[in-house]
């Protein structure tokens, strides 16, 4: 079940292409969320989450692109196996963004206990086993 390079030099689980798949459908949420197709508002601003804390505007715009540029690593890390942009990067990535929906959950004082519990196991689950797979592959990555 591994993909490999014409040249034998790449070979790719493929569980981690998957994981890349899903990174690049992220890259385009978050593409469609920047250009302002598919943007979540706030009364009437753009908004977007750091750490669990809501940002409007040109704030979440910039955090928009952090996401795009941070993603594109990851997805170019990914396909070419490089430890540090396809192993590491997403690993950390994946542990902040449990914390930041774990944060937000806490915050959002209009969602029940079971909503913020749904969005924790939602990420907990998603999160966790991106993890899990790219620790057990990380002796494939170089």
């Amino acid at each position: 079940m591994e993909e490999t390079k014409s040249h034998g030099k790449i070979s790719r689980p493929l569980l981690i292409t998957i994981i890349g798949v899903f990174f690049i459908v992220w890259e385009i949420l978050v593409l469609l969320d920047f250009t302002g197709i598919s943007s979540p508002k706030m009364n009437g601003e753009v908004v977007n989450v750091i750490l669990g804390f809501r940002v409007f505007g040109t704030y979440a715009k910039i955090m928009d692109v952090v996401q795009l540029i941070t993603i594109g690593l990851m997805i170019y890390g990914i396909f070419k196996m490089n430890k540090l942009l396809g192993c590491v990067l997403p690993f950390v990535y994946m542990v902040y963004a449990f914390v930041s929906v774990h944060s937000w959950a806490l915050m959002d004082i209009a969602a029940t206990k079971r909503a913020k519990l749904g969005y924790d196991i939602f990420a907990l689950i998603g999160g966790g086993l991106i993890c899990l797979v790219l620790y057990l592959n990380r002796n494939k990555f170089k």
